[in-house]
């Protein structure tokens, strides 16, 4: 008998698993949300052209979903953010290992990527529409310059953050250029370029619906701009709020990737 109580005393505890526990907190979050928001709509007496109550967001947005208007302008923005984010992370990790390979490149390049990045982006994208048009291109552009700048800071910082011991060690075993980056550099690196890849990843969301509010005649930005110009604020509101879901799901999957790459240092 004491020994079936202390066998069931020490045995691991099975809890709830993490996904599930995470999934219940952010319905947590959102009842409270939603509730707090209808409960001051309702008591406030708000009119629906300031702040719509949340069922009729909803409807607007399932009103969408069936006109078909919803799932174009999402699929839209979606691309365009994965082709920017992606195209991002691969322009900043050569650059930032060209920059951290290379004094000369440092010397004359990083001076011109600091003050690019330093301007303002609201300024900047008319001119892009200016030279690249209404379209795909300048809607790229303004993307992968919010991209790529977090990225080539990580990389460096990851290139920098290995021992110089590992480095004379790599020369020792007569590791070539590329052998070592592989397996030496690239994962030492990889807690600074997750960390680049969850901010880039929101840039690469508000370079798209900054380019699109200023110039496509798709994507959510452009709901927000039909809703706005038509006084239509359901479906402005429900447009900003499917911004905000597709930023946590971009959100979500770096975390997940960071789970997986990084499992050693969750382990500990």
């Amino acid at each position: 008998m004491t020994q079936a109580i202390m066998t069931a005393t020490l045995a691991p505890r099975r809890g709830m698993p993490p996904v599930l526990k995470h999934l219940l907190v952010t319905v947590a979050y959102l009842v409270v949300i939603v509730g707090i928001w209808q409960v001051y709509v309702t008591a406030a007496d708000v009119p629906i052209y300031l702040l719509p109550a949340p069922d009729a967001v909803w409807e607007s947005m399932v009103g969408m979903a069936q006109d078909g208007l919803l799932w174009g302008n999402m699929l839209y923005t979606v691309r365009n953010i994965v082709i920017g984010f992606v195209g991002g992370v691969l322009i900043g990790t050569v650059l930032g290992y060209i920059l951290w390979a290379s004094r000369w490149a440092r010397e004359i390049a990083a001076p011109y990527i600091v003050v690019l990045q330093a301007a303002p982006k609201i300024a900047v994208a008319p001119l892009l529409v200016l030279w690249f048009g209404l379209g795909f291109e300048s809607q790229m552009a303004l993307i992968l310059m919010l991209s790529f700048f977090p990225m080539m800071v990580s990389m460096r910082l990851g290139l920098e953050s290995i021992s110089s011991d590992v480095e004379t060690l790599g020369r020792l075993l007569n590791m070539g250029r590329w052998r070592y980056f592989r397996t030496v550099q690239l994962p030492g690196s990889m807690p600074e370029l997750i960390s680049g890849a969850k901010i880039a990843i929101i840039d690469a969301m508000t370079g798209a619906f900054l380019a699109e509010y200023i110039s496509a005649q798709v994507g959510l930005g452009y709901l927000m701009v039909l809703g706005n110009s038509s006084y239509n604020t359901p479906m402005l509101i429900a447009a900003v709020l499917l911004t905000v879901v597709a930023g946590l799901a971009g959100f979500g999957l770096i975390g997940l990737a960071e789970k997986r790459l990084l499992r050693w240092r969750t382990n500990r």
